[in-house]
């Protein structure tokens, strides 16, 4: 599962650190946290990939998804044609 490896690889960075260099701090899953005082959590950074990542994470664990499986599995042989149709992609 995405989610927990996505998780381990979170970064904590304060917010004077982003105002310095806000292209090389943003990268993967962010937690930004205040720097007066405690570190407190500002809010939650995640770029195309993780966004992407934790989506695809959401979808796999949803009964949806099984359910699309299981009933595809049931059906036999599909070819790619109907795949793309079943997917909107033309």
């Amino acid at each position: 599962m995405v989610l927990p490896s996505l998780l381990l690889k979170e970064r904590v960075v304060k917010l004077s650190q982003l105002r310095v260099n806000p292209d090389k701090t943003l990268t993967g899953f962010i937690r930004v946290v205040s720097d007066n005082g405690g570190l407190k959590t500002k809010g939650f950074f995640l770029d195309k990939e993780a966004f992407i990542d934790l989506l695809e994470s959401m979808e796999y664990s949803g009964p949806e998804f099984w359910e699309e499986i299981e009933q595809s599995r049931k059906s036999g042989r599909v070819s790619s044609k109907e795949v793309k149709q079943r997917l909107g992609m033309k």
